[in-house]
């Protein structure tokens, strides 16, 4: 069989910085074929090369036999090439049929606009994804996990012959990731060949026949999924054997840091009630849509609740807006980086000294541009951000280094109370290797964590004990020796009036 997509010796070469050297890979009708490396090891690069957005320095790309060179990704798009990219491109204002169909808008035969047909093509694509949205809801009222689903069905939609997708499971639950593994079994059994981006290794045997490594812009192997483990593939991408990389440690829980007593925001959580203490890990779980962001935006004022208490160390505080958290200690690692988490135009030092600035302001309130450059040289150091300087503009780095820039402001700004909302999303295994250390050195020295994750198996390998919650609620809490997968999933799809035991 002749592959349908085949890029030959590609390098690709920015001002100080060459992202990819000599890089050849062949992809094949009916395949889904997994590309991953660690966080700047040239995988977007790649797919933006691919799909028209770059124009590679050397070498060539091939689609069904014939060299081209897309001049935009509308080009790619009309050949047959589509994206889904892993931050969203939705229309907010638009219903999900309108994004779906936008820039691709069904017309009558008198040229107006078909606004019936585009409702019905989408309602029986998102019925044929069994998905439980409405074609006419405004894409701005649906969550992000919602939102990932328009993206897949825009691909679909356009009758791709290769689909690229980069993190498409980042912002999905378990249902709606096995969702999405139907549609990708589907497409592969109509001859798409599908390049599939992940950090998720799991994803790997679940999904792809084979998978490409790429290592500092260098194509490490292509090997048969089926043919390597797990512990291979890893050590390919960061080019040195590595163990266990949660890094599971016993803590010493130590004093009260935060406590909640009955919270509650009419329709979106209930009676939300729980402690977490110093020297430890305490994680939530359950599925999207369950309300633990919505508790946490609760909790450190960015959002209101409309009764109950929140105490930090024993005293009872008014937490009325996020700069008064901040004053408490208390830091927040967003779900959403690019809309909540950075001032993506600033650059690394202007977001990493932000929550800090009042404390670490100079002479008349001025700004302390070498406590500045300081405290930003050691974070980068620390979580290991790939970027030309510290200058570097955060809309120009990658998610996954966008995401470290985040995690170092707020362990800058010297928070004792640190909420981690899904806070290894679009991040390298490696990286996440030195962020669960990072994590452990901080409840070691008598920090309090709460970490929201909706991967099973890093609740499993990092927390210490783990809250799960279901429609708002909590639906149960499991302690040492309890944190399994069938106990995770028991706890989160029990309805809110069955027992939790």
């Amino acid at each position: 069989m002749e592959p349908i997509l085949r890029v030959k010796n590609i390098s690709k070469v920015f001002p100080g910085v060459k992202a990819l050297t000599d890089v050849s890979i062949d992809f094949y009708p009916g395949e889904v074929h997994a590309l991953v490396g660690e966080n700047g090891a040239g995988k977007s690069t790649l797919i933006k090369i691919i799909s028209g957005v770059y124009t590679p320095t050397e070498g060539t790309v091939e689609y069904e036999g014939k060299e081209v060179s897309f001049a935009n990704p509308g080009r790619a798009i009309d050949a047959g090439i589509a994206v889904i990219h892993q931050e969203l491109s939705i229309a907010k204002d638009l219903t999900v049929a309108e994004n779906v169909w936008l820039g691709r808008e069904i017309r009558n035969s008198l040229g107006i606009l078909d606004k019936a047909k585009m409702n019905r093509d989408t309602q029986d694509i998102l019925d044929f994804m069994n998905v439980n949205l409405k074609a006419t809801t405004k894409a701005g009222l649906l969550n992000a996990a919602q939102q990932q689903m328009i993206e897949i069905a825009k691909v679909i939609s356009k009758n791709a012959k290769v689909v690229i997708m980069d993190e498409p499971t980042s912002s999905l639950s378990e249902h709606e990731i096995d969702a999405l593994f139907k549609q990708v079994r589907i497409l592969r059994e109509k001859n798409v060949a599908i390049i599939y981006i992940t950090h998720r290794m799991k994803e790997l045997t679940d999904i792809c026949e084979r998978v490409t490594v790429l290592r500092d812009g260098c194509k490490v192997d292509t090997m048969m999924v089926a043919d390597v483990t797990e512990h291979q593939i890893v050590n390919s991408m960061v080019g040195r054997e590595m163990g266990d990389y949660y890094n599971k440690h016993k803590h010493t829980r130590g004093q009260e840091m935060l406590r909640v007593e009955h919270l509650t925001r009419k329709g979106v959580f209930e009676d939300i009630s729980f402690t977490a203490y110093a020297g430890e890990i305490l994680g939530f779980s359950g599925l999207v849509g369950a309300g633990r962001t919505e508790v946490m935006e609760a909790i450190f004022g960015a959002t209101p609740i409309d009764s109950g208490k929140i105490f930090l160390r024993g005293e009872e505080v008014k937490l009325d807006n996020p700069a008064a958290a901040i004053r408490k200690n208390l830091g927040l690692v967003t779900e959403d980086r690019r809309r909540t988490g950075l001032l993506l135009a600033k650059n690394i030092v202007e977001n990493t000294s932000l929550p800090s600035l009042p404390l670490h302001a100079g002479k008349f309130g001025f700004v302390n541009n070498a406590w500045e450059r300081k405290v930003t040289k050691e974070y980068m150091d620390k979580l290991r951000v790939k970027a030309p300087n510290m200058y570097t503009i955060l809309s120009t780095l990658s998610g996954g280094n966008q995401q470290k820039v985040i995690l170092g402001k707020w362990l800058a700004a010297d928070s004792n109370i640190l909420i981690l909302d899904e806070p290894t999303r679009g991040i390298d295994v490696n990286a996440r290797s030195e962020f669960y250390t990072l994590m452990h050195e901080f409840v070691s020295n008598g920090g309090s964590i709460i970490m929201i994750s909706s991967e099973m198996p890093e609740i499993i390998g990092v927390a210490d004990r783990v809250l799960v919650m279901r429609e708002g609620r909590i639906s149960g809490e499991l302690g040492e020796g309890e944190i399994n997968e069938q106990s995770l999933i028991r706890l989160a799809s029990i309805t809110t009036d069955e027992p939790a035991a």
